[in-house]
């Protein structure tokens, strides 16, 4: 192979074979026959499976040592660190800062950036001629001058935002990508060691661990088209084809996946920060700007079937103002609308994954499949080395030795030409599955049937069904799930066709507190529809704490009163409830309409983490930044699709 386009393939022979490690490969056999019988010994003492399934919760985007940016942020706690932390051990973070989780995670996948792996890797190898050059150097530099070495990876990531991206000379030995450029070599038997990681530390029944990496395809003025890639893991591919072997593009990932992730490989890719895609993102054509094909769309929608709507940098939901009314929108955001002449650094709709649902269902009418039937989670995108961390009153920082302490958080600017502070940031969410066991085949299916749910950081718990023939008062009924799942679909499904015999479709919501957060506020559901080729939505409040019900004409209930001292950030506990359910019929349904639905839980507000460092230092928030926050959590949407037009689409 010369170069990318060869490496590529241009057509449909696809790419050339490369040669594989066979010592990383017997080394990982070996480890994993011991691993394996390790777990067959431990399953009998395995809880059975739950044919109701259980709430598990975890992070699937956790950055290590591994990452150029992690490391450059002074970050030496390399994957095996983050998954102690996430199983719940004590872990020294960067900074010296002791920290341990107050409850350990479910299930986890650390997603080190796939662009620089080799690059991280040969600036470390005192056998390498890489380690004495200037770059890598500096690189290591990072532990006594982090903001230094963030210089030095803008300069590693120079060449990576190129047309077409190209790597360091200095450190690969080439531009070029090719079987030579030491960098893809080395960033292949890191990719070895990357799974050898996950298997470590994987304990059925308990732990579940996920190997991965974070595709990190770049455009413009730091516009972010990346993913975070799972695999369910009995195969994978023998190298990772990073965003600079792919172009930048989206559309060359989801061919690479479908084609070296085959047999027993099985693998989802995860859109996160839509907010940051300068309308590129969750566009309705592909990222090179043509034209969407039936093909593509296929490919996109078995490849993606969840999106990460909630992380450290911000909410991707929705963007108050663009499309939308909703006031819950303004919920830790980063951006402003994009205003005439703006192209980045800022909000268009088209960036928010609400408005790609309701952009969905028109593309459905016209290509038969939606690309946009996305479910929902939510991660912490840690390059801390702390998945999980995510707990507001406790947070240590995202980002090494450049926000480990209050002050620096509340007054760091990380990007000098870019209109962001660190205090804009917010600790993360979690992802959260509804699964039968803790097992990689039961969450990766439930993560592949959109049975999942994201949380802002907290515990809440969700559970989302509709179903024609449900009864109204469903949700007080002892056999609620078997019944919910007998006649309805949870969350994640579509609703089949309405038969002559059934009546209006019913929704039974229900949702618990975290036991160690505010109580509930009220749950939300989102309806979004198109009618006429026109796209809508609505939201209704259908169950609130507190004896309150909703208004008839605005659909929402008076506020309940709970407040927050932003003396102490001490909170009501006699206002909101610990369990909110009911029984819900849209008002609105028109059976000829495409429409999908979600449901958002809100707590009791609460202090914002900023307030909760500003108490720690004994500083004073900017007045710009709110000083509390409702916590909250999303489930994956319900979509309906009309019979007639079901069939249309077939």
């Amino acid at each position: 192979m010369k170069n990318i386009d060869r490496m590529w393939g241009k057509n449909s022979a696809g790419f050339s074979p490369i040669a594989v490690c066979m010592v990383c490969i017997l080394g990982i056999a070996l480890s994993g026959r011991a691993a394996l019988a390790q777990r067959n010994a431990e399953s009998a003492s395995r809880p059975a499976p739950n044919p109701l399934r259980n709430a598990y919760f975890g992070d699937l985007h956790v950055h290590t040592s591994y990452s150029l940016d992690a490391y450059s942020f002074g970050n030496r706690n390399d994957p095996r660190a983050a998954y102690r932390y996430g199983r719940g051990d004590a872990v020294t973070l960067p900074g010296g800062v002791q920290s341990q989780l107050r409850t350990a995670l479910d299930f986890m996948a650390v997603t080190d950036h796939d662009v620089w792996l080799g690059e991280v890797s040969l600036c470390n190898d005192p056998n390498d001629p890489a380690y004495d050059t200037d770059v890598c150097r500096d690189l290591r530099s990072s532990e006594q001058h982090p903001m230094l070495s963030s210089q030095t990876m803008m300069r590693l990531a120079s060449g990576f935002m190129k047309k077409p991206p190209e790597r360091n000379a200095e450190i690969c030995g080439s531009t070029v990508t090719d079987e030579k450029n030491k960098c893809f070599v080395r960033a292949r038997s890191v990719w070895q060691q990357i799974q050898k990681n996950a298997d470590e530390f994987y304990e059925p029944g308990k732990f579940t661990t996920f190997a991965g990496f974070e595709w990190s395809a770049g455009f413009k003025r730091l516009g972010m088209l990346h993913r975070n890639v799972i695999f369910r893991g009995k195969q994978y591919p023998d190298s990772v084809f990073s965003a600079i072997e792919l172009n930048n593009s989206p559309e060359r990932l989801w061919q690479w996946l479908e084609r070296d992730c085959a047999g027993e490989c099985q693998v989802i890719s995860i859109p996160h920060n839509t907010n940051f895609g300068w309308g590129v993102a969750l566009d309705s054509k592909n990222s090179d700007g043509t034209p969407f094909t039936t093909e593509g769309l296929l490919r996109r929608a078995k490849t993606e079937p969840i999106a990460e709507i909630f992380q450290i940098k911000g909410n991707s939901e929705c963007s108050p103002g663009l499309g939308t009314n909703d006031e819950q929108c303004s919920f830790e955001q980063l951006w402003k609308p994009c205003q005439p002449g703006e192209d980045a650094f800022c909000a268009v709709a088209r960036d928010y994954v609400r408005d790609a649902e309701k952009r969905g269902l028109i593309i459905e009418e016209k290509y038969g499949v939606n690309p946009f039937k996305y479910g929902f989670i939510g991660s912490s995108d840690t390059h801390s080395s702390a998945p999980g961390s995510t707990d507001e009153a406790s947070w240590h920082g995202g980002a090494g030795l450049t926000d480990y302490t209050p002050e620096q958080r509340l007054n760091l600017s990380l990007i000098k030409d870019a209109p962001l502070r660190d205090i804009m940031f917010n600790p993360g969410g979690l992802a959260a599955v509804w699964a039968e066991e803790n097992t990689r085949e039961s969450i990766f299916d439930a993560l592949k049937r959109r049975e999942t749910f994201a949380t802002s950081g907290t515990r809440i718990r969700v559970r989302f069904f509709r179903g024609w023939n449900y009864p109204s008062n469903l949700h007080r009924q002892r056999d609620l799930l078997a019944e919910a799942y007998k006649n309805g679909v949870p969350m994640g499904g579509d609703l089949p066709s309405k038969s002559d015999s059934a009546e209006a479709p019913k929704f039974v919501v229900w949702a618990t507190k975290d036991p160690n957060s505010a109580n509930l506020q009220k749950i939300q559901i989102i309806k979004g529809w198109a009618e006429d080729g026109q796209t809508y939505e609505q939201v209704y409040d259908v169950v609130c704490s507190d004896g309150r019900t909703p208004d008839a004409s605005t659909h929402r209930c008076a506020d309940n009163g709970a407040t927050v001292s932003l003396a102490d950030c001490s909170y009501s506990t006699d206002k909101g409830a610990s369990e909110l359910n009911t029984t819900w019929s849209d008002p609105d349904f028109k059976s000829s309409d495409r429409a999908f639905y979600y449901a958002r839980v809100l707590e009791n507000p609460t202090c914002r983490w900023s307030t909760y460092d500003a108490l720690k230092a004994k500083a004073k928030v900017p007045d710009s930044y709110p000083p509390i926050i409702q916590e909250r959590a999303w489930s994956s949407p319900i979509w309906y699709t009309p019979a007639a037009k079901t069939q249309a689409a077939r």
